[in-house]
This record gives structure tokens, C-alpha cells and sequence, in this order.
């Protein structure tokens, strides 16, 4: 009896532990209005991004200060650079045009938890993105802090409100409601970086480039004589060298170059010391003196590139006069001419802001212009007679060129005998052939090889008594 007694009561303990914590959770999160506002359409209503003159983005680490001076946006971080102004407006525009998906109520306890916690809280948990924007004269206009990412449901990181692609916002005036919006408001960074105009000067129709460098056997120029021309020439080239251009790629030399981060002017004359310097003419008149340093990573870190440019053109201020030409041709060509050279002031114009400022590029931007002397020639072409040997093993076949060829007999000359002339008495006469002596047939009965007939026989006595 006793030990049922017992589980009831540790059953009443576990159900009444639940219900609490049920209601403790409620208590926190609820679509209720206690301690909060009621639901609306904008997340910033009546917002006038006009009067925004400064904007304050802070986070636990980082903070950047952007601010409007006269009629540019500046990066105080960044020694007052100026700052993008398209960046700026996207990010203002999307806080007055965003609208809330949803609202729900959570208890200042749990802010750390979802994110929204304000930077400078004490357990510096759960700490938010801060964004204030400020009027000229630095009065508060309005503030937010972003929270969290909101994953997808189902993901082990998800947040209890579900859904995709948004984010948790809190503003301060509607006191624990928590506000759900579609947009993770990216270009709302604490990087100071991020927030840098990254137009840069561009060299464009390149003439002639010249390198100096720390030693002189390491420094160059090369040039084009007309602008049609494919492949650049070096200049005040010694017996043999001949420019590779594959190796120095000079046609796209700081065309369309890009930067990662800038230095505060005060900073120059640390970070450039011992530059290679170069000059850079273009066909249109442009001059860049570029000077370019490569720094080594420390602690396993990358390489560093940095580089400052000062930028000046000749344009010409009236097109030159052409004989005998035509009154609509005239207007049409004056036209053009005053349109090219707008064109090249504007540009003059823009690079000029950017000198005395220290960047920070990529080895890709630097990397052809930071070339020796030795590593933008072309290999030295081979000899006609034959292939190089391999290091360090004769070379067999100049060995055996190198042998003297031993003497050749003279072969011996076979001079027919002359042909025998019939008409020319004179000829000497070939010796003649001794004719076969051409013996008579043998009589009948005579010897076949002497000729010789046989001896007749004796008659007898009495045949001769009776003659």
C-alpha cells in the first residue's frame, strides 16, 4: 500500500513539473499582445530614409560607422573612404519597404536564445546584430536588432517558428514581441570592406609600360608603336632577348582591376616601403604611376599585395582642323569630339579621388607587373643543327662532327680503248688475229693426222719376173 501511495505521489509531482513548465513555456513565447504590440503590415512604419544620415552597425566583434559628409557617404573605419552608395540605398529601401510575415511573443530571458540579445549585455549570449540610424545631428531615428537566421522545418537547427529564408527582428519600442520578416537583409554587414566603393582606375589601350626596380638588371619597358598592333616590343633589347609577351601578358595589364581592402592614408608610408614602381601610357593619353609592394604572410597567413596609383591624362581641349571639310561632317565630328573628351575628364575625374590611398589586391592584379626582367623573355631559340643534350651527358653527335673525316682514295679511272675507225687512216691498227690455218680433208685412205698416205705393199718376185 505503502508504494502505491508513493508512485501516486511521484505521478502527481511529474504532472504538476509539466504543467508548469507548459505554462512557463506559454508564458514566454504566446501570439498574445502582454508586454508587446499588436500586429502591422511594415516593420518600420513611416520610415523617411531621407533623414538617415548616419548608420551604425554593430554585432559582439565588429562595428561600422557609415556617415553622409557633403555629398558622399564616407566609411569611418576605412579613414573616411568613400563608401557605396548603391549599398547603402538597397539596405535603406529594404528597411522601409519590409513588411512582417509574422509576430510572436518571447520573454527578455529567452532573447539570448534566438539571437535578438543586444551587443554589451553582460553574458554576451545570444547577441544580435544592432542597427541604429542616425539624422545629421546624431539623434537616434531608429533601431533594430536582427536576430537569427530561421532554417527550414525539420533541420536540426531549426527555430521553433519555422519557415525559410527569413529572420528574426526585435525593435526596442515594441518590447518583447519578436518580429518574423522574409529577408536576411544581407548588405546589413559589420565588415567595414563591404561597405567600400570598389570602382577602381582602369587602364585601357595600353602604349608603353616601364619597370624599375631595387636592382637595375631586373627592371624593364616594352612598348607598342600603333594601337593595332598585337604584341608588345622590349625596348632597349640586348643581343638575343626578345620579350615573351605569353609570360608578362601586357595587353590586359590593370585592365578592369579590382581591390579587397583599403588602407587610411596615414598608413602609406609603412606599408609602401621599397616599391617596384612602374609607368604606364595609354593611346589616349593617360599616365599611371603605379607603385606596387609584396608583403609575406605571417603565422601561415597569404601573401599580401598592395599598390597606390597617381593618374593624370592629356586631352585635348579642341579637335584639330581638317581641310576642306564638310559643314554636317564638321557638326557630326565636333559632336563626337565633345563627347570623347567629356568622357575622359569624367574618368580623370573619378581616378584622381583614388590617389594617396593604399590598396590592398590580389597577386592576380599585381602578379605580371611584379615580374623581373629575367622571367619576360623568351627562351633562347636552339641551334639549327640539332637538339640540345640532356644536362650533364656528352653530346655524342657534335663529338662525332667534331672528328676529322679520314681521306678518301680517288678511285682509278678505266679509259676504254678507242673505238676502230674505218675511215681514218691514221688510226693506229688493232693487232690482227692470227687466222687458223684451214688443212685439206685427207685423202681417202691417208692418215687423219698426218695426211701421209700408207706405204704400198711389195709385190712378189714372180709377178715382177713376168714384167
Amino acid at each position: 500500500m505503502k508504494k502505491i501511495i508513493i508512485l501516486l505521489v511521484v505521478l502527481v509531482a511529474l504532472v504538476g513539473a509539466a504543467l508548469y513548465q507548459q505554462k512557463d513555456r506559454k508564458s514566454r513565447l504566446s501570439t498574445g499582445s502582454r508586454k508587446g504590440t499588436g500586429m502591422r503590415e511594415l516593420l518600420i512604419p513611416d520610415f523617411d530614409v531621407n533623414s538617415v544620415q548616419k548608420i551604425r552597425v554593430k554585432d559582439a566583434q565588429n562595428e561600422v560607422n557609415v556617415s553622409l559628409n557633403g555629398t558622399a557617404w564616407t566609411v569611418a573605419e576605412r579613414g573616411g573612404y568613400e563608401a557605396s552608395f548603391d549599398k547603402i540605398s538597397r539596405a535603406l529601401l529594404a528597411l522601409k519597404e519590409q513588411k512582417i510575415s509574422r509576430k510572436q511573443f518571447v520573454g527578455k530571458e529567452s532573447w539570448g536564445k534566438i539571437g535578438v540579445q543586444p551587443p554589451g549585455e553582460p553574458n554576451g549570449y545570444g547577441i544580435g546584430t544592432l542597427v541604429e540610424l542616425l539624422d545629421a545631428k546624431g539623434n537616434l531615428k531608429k533601431s533594430l536588432v536582427l536576430g537569427g537566421n530561421v532554417t527550414s522545418s525539420g533541420n536540426q537547427n531549426s527555430s521553433p517558428f519555422g519557415g525559410s529564408n527569413e529572420r528574426l527582428v526585435r525593435t526596442p519600442e515594441d518590447g518583447e514581441t519578436i518580429w518574423t520578416i522574409n529577408n536576411t537583409f544581407a548588405d546589413i554587414e559589420t565588415k567595414a570592406d563591404s561597405w567600400l566603393e570598389k570602382a577602381f582606375f582602369d587602364v585601357q589601350k595600353l602604349k608603353s609600360v616601364e619597370v624599375s626596380a631595387a636592382k637595375a638588371e631586373d627592371a624593364w619597358a616594352a612598348s607598342k608603336k600603333a594601337e593595332a598592333d598585337a604584341d608588345f616590343t622590349l625596348d632597349n633589347a640586348k643581343a638575343g632577348e626578345k620579350l615573351d609577351n605569353g609570360k608578362s601578358n601586357l595587353a590586359s595589364l590593370l585592365s578592369s582591376p579590382t581591390f579587397n581592402d583599403v588602407l587610411a592614408k596615414d598608413k602609406a608610408a609603412a606599408t609602401m616601403k621599397d616599391p617596384v614602381k612602374a609607368k604606364l601610357v595609354t593611346f589616349e593619353g593617360f599616365t599611371y604611376n603605379v607603385q606596387a609592394v609584396k608583403q609575406a604572410g605571417k603565422d601561415g597567413a597569404g601573401d599580401k599585395y598592395y599598390l597606390t596609383v597617381a593618374v593624370s591624362a592629356d586631352i585635348a581641349k579642341e579637335r584639330a582642323p581638317v581641310k576642306d571639310e564638310k559643314a554636317e561632317d564638321k557638326k557630326k565630328n565636333d559632336d563626337a569630339f565633345t563627347e570623347e573628351k567629356k568622357k575622359k575628364e569624367e574618368k580623370l575625374a573619378a581616378e584622381k579621388k583614388l590617389e594617396g590611398w593604399v590598396y590592398e589586391v590580389s597577386e592576380y592584379t599585381l602578379g605580371n607587373l611584379l615580374k623581373k626582367r629575367s622571367e619576360i623573355l623568351a627562351e633562347p631559340e636552339k641551334p639549327a643543327t640539332g637538339d640540345a643534350p640532356a644536362s650533364g651527358l656528352p653530346d655524342v653527335k657534335k663529338m662525332l662532327q667534331s672528328v676529322p673525316a679520314a681521306p678518301t682514295a680517288a678511285p682509278a679511272t678505266v679509259t676504254p680503248p678507242p673505238a676502230p675507225s674505218l675511215s681514218t687512216p691514221s688510226a693506229t691498227p688493232l693487232p690482227e688475229t692470227p687466222k687458223p690455218e684451214i688443212k685439206p680433208a685427207p685423202a681417202p685412205g691417208s692418215n687423219p693426222v698426218t695426211g701421209e698416205k700408207p706405204a704400198e705393199p711389195t709385190k712378189p718376185a714372180a709377178d715382177a719376173a713376168k714384167k
